[in-house]
């Protein structure tokens, strides 16, 4: 928890610039546009849940804030998944797709587990792995090479959706999930390597809080324009998203709806409780007139 004094550091400088102005513009005579104050969200979400068996659950890290996702969505050229190409297409839909085969094609072994740690980044996980998912299929698609896949940095997601994006208005961790799109295809993403300024191969708790808190360095905003997302569309429904799953489009889901930890005998989390998270819907399956979604999580392999 931060102390009080940082966390409303903005408006105590904005209060003592206001006074000095006031007072100056008294003594000169002069007349100073008023500064409008900062903005100050409170919405800290990086104490970790509960779970149905007692322990301590994983971090989450999503901030839920209607107005910015549609302030965000108001800036879109299309502003559906329904109103693409892709989202008028007609054609009876499979019973299952599982979005993940793609890779699996192109490296013959299942996508690896990522781990958030204890860093409220979920938004900046489930938005590349949904990336991920539709980048792999799109090389299987045009018969491409593994070569030209990548896994992406979630530290440069996270820290450019909060600053570049957010403003930096955000304190403690956590991030909106529009901003994180609004990042990817504003300013682009960054490829899982080795670069003179930082090795970016492995993820790091700790530069994703420094990014986090002061927003993506210069050198690497210059790498992420060469890799942008073209463009992305909010999904609004259900079928929607099956839609767009079976024409290799995967979803980052935002929600505060919580699953159960253990699985049934499908295999299925039950929905129970609540979590403000974000994961990557990258699959679905139908049977025995029931519908499931698969959701790719960011907390590791032990979890679930």
């Amino acid at each position: 928890q931060q102390p009080w004094w940082q966390r409303y550091q903005p408006l105590i400088v904005w209060s003592v610039v206001t006074v000095v102005t006031a007072l100056v513009s008294g003594l000169l005579g002069v007349q100073f546009a008023p500064v409008p104050p900062p903005v100050v969200v409170e919405k800290t979400v990086t104490v970790p849940a509960m779970d149905e068996f007692g322990s301590p659950g994983p971090w989450q890290g999503w901030v839920s804030d209607p107005d910015e996702v549609q302030a965000v969505a108001d800036t879109l050229q299309v502003k559906t998944f329904a109103a693409t190409p892709a989202g008028r297409q007609a054609d009876p839909l499979p019973a299952a797709v599982y979005g993940w085969k793609s890779y699996e094609k192109l490296f013959a072994r299942p996508p690896p587990v990522k781990d958030q740690g204890q860093v409220g980044s979920c938004v900046s996980f489930g938005t590349n792995t949904a990336v991920e998912r539709t980048l792999a299929a799109e090389i299987v698609r045009r018969k491409g090479a593994a070569g030209e896949w990548s896994r992406f940095a979630e530290e440069a997601t996270y820290g450019g959706s909060r600053v570049e994006i957010g403003g930096g208005r955000v304190r403690g961790d956590g991030s909106v999930g529009a901003w994180a799109a609004k990042f990817v295809t504003k300013y682009g993403m960054v490829p899982r390597q080795k670069y003179d300024a930082a090795d970016l191969s492995t993820y790091s708790e700790s530069r994703c809080r420094e990014w986090g808190d002061r927003g993506v360095p210069a050198p690497f905003e210059v790498v992420a324009r060469e890799y942008p997302v073209k463009s992305t569309a909010q999904v609004k429904t259900w079928d929607e998203a099956k839609k767009a799953i079976d024409q290799d489009y995967h979803v980052a889901v935002c929600s505060n709806q919580g699953f159960t930890r253990q699985r049934d005998a499908n295999g299925v989390c039950k929905p129970q409780g609540s979590w403000a998270h974000c994961l990557a819907l990258d699959g679905y399956h139908t049977e025995g007139g029931r519908e499931y979604g698969h959701i790719t999580n960011s907390w590791g392999d032990k979890y679930h």
